[in-house]
């Protein structure tokens, strides 16, 4: 199995001595295009739902992928927000929120809230909603302290603000459930 996005992929193998192989015959095929192999993020694993825990995992587009049981004991695949892209995101919101905090509220308000969707439309997937609702605590956290700093003295305080972020329509980010309608022809 190939999953592929961009130049980053996956390749899963049923058996390791098929794995081994196309682990040693990938650079020579990625030269023929020009193309190398970045060995920070090449490796072999095994990676199988008779082995279910968190130490057995991959990263792939800023998620850890791992495999799990449910309540029933099943095994099931499960995705959370790498530590490494979890840091960069807070760092992120961090920084633009205090470069900005001196914009108008009905410009900067907006901007914040299409980077908070924007962020909500990727990483807001089922298993992840303790990194998406820590990453919105801090961003309120952090505009809280932020805005507050504009004068000398205080713009906000906790309930100032949480009416505030509903007149720009600004919500805790959460995880929903997505339905996605598949049509097989």
């Amino acid at each position: 199995m190939l999953i592929r996005y961009a130049d980053d992929f996956v390749v899963a193998f049923q058996y390791r001595r098929e794995a081994n192989m196309f682990y040693r015959e990938l650079p020579d095929r990625l030269k023929r295009f020009n193309l190398e192999v970045a060995p920070e993020k090449t490796s072999l694993k095994r990676f199988s739902r008779f082995h279910p825990g968190q130490m057995r995992n991959f990263e792939f587009l800023g998620f850890v992928f791992y495999w799990d049981t449910d309540f029933k004991g099943e095994p099931r695949l499960r995705r959370k927000t790498a530590p490494k892209k979890h840091k960069e995101s807070l760092k992120m919101f961090y920084d633009w929120i205090k470069q900005n905090r001196h914009k108008r509220l009905n410009n900067f308000m907006p901007m914040l809230k299409r980077k908070m969707d924007g962020y909500r439309n990727y990483f807001a997937l089922p298993d992840n909603s303790l990194s998406v609702s820590r990453v919105s605590g801090y961003i309120f956290h952090t505009l809280y302290k932020w805005l507050n700093r504009r004068s000398q003295r205080r713009s906000f305080n906790w309930h100032g603000m949480k009416e505030m972020l509903s007149y720009f329509r600004i919500q805790a980010m959460k995880v929903s459930k997505r339905y996605i309608l598949v049509d097989w022809y």
